[in-house]
């Protein structure tokens, strides 16, 4: 938990030392999210831009606009793979919600197990794909589900601080519409850089 709010802390020192360009784009991918089908393309470009502060790279307009060409359609692609996740899901919960029994149970331990694993692999999902030669929608959220597996505590406390964020976000509107988002993604860039060096490190122990 500690690491996980060291990553958060010192997302929101970066988020504060870009500020006006990081809310900015906030405000923007608040508004793509109205025409629904850019949704995914703003989202994975806020990603993008994610990277790029965590690697002191300028963050221009101009960029801004190539990203979202460059990823409307992989963004597309994510987006409907989600949707149809997230429907089956509900349809499953809300189907059988009056089913009572061990097996039923069961079941629904397994259908929120997976709701919890996608929702984790979905938050690292841009930030590998950002790093990976190998951009391949199945490529990429293979490497982020094992991610999650080699990296359970820390990528659990992860998700607990970022679903508060979203839960206070969506209650008041102005951190919704000025940071959410932009917190979001910097997290889980910083997030994955993290735990990847942990899993290097323990790689190199482990052979010496």
């Amino acid at each position: 938990m500690i690491r996980a709010l060291k990553t958060v802390g010192h997302a929101i020192k970066l988020w504060y030392d870009e500020v006006y360009i990081l809310a900015f784009v906030n405000m923007i991918w608040f508004l793509l999210q109205i025409p629904i089908v850019t949704g995914p393309a703003a989202t994975a470009t806020m990603y993008a831009i994610a990277r790029k502060v965590v690697d002191r790279e300028n963050v221009e307009l101009r960029s801004i606009l190539s990203d979202l060409r460059g990823m409307f359609l992989p963004a597309l692609t994510w987006g409907f793979v989600n949707l149809i996740v997230i429907v089956v899901l509900v349809v499953n919960f809300m189907a059988y919600q009056d089913q009572y029994g061990l097996v039923w149970g069961v079941l629904r331990v397994a259908w929120g197990s997976i709701a919890l694993i996608w929702r984790g692999a979905n938050m690292f999902y841009w930030p590998f794909w950002l790093a990976q030669t190998d951009r391949r929608l199945i490529t990429t959220f293979k490497n982020s589900i094992i991610f999650l597996l080699k990296n359970p505590v820390f990528s659990l406390s992860i998700l607990v601080v970022c679903t508060v964020f979203i839960v206070v976000g969506t209650i008041m509107t102005v951190p919704l519409v000025v940071l959410l988002i932009s917190w979001l993604a910097l997290i889980g860039v910083l997030a994955v850089e993290e735990g990847l060096k942990e899993i290097e490190s323990n790689e190199v122990s482990e052979t010496t």
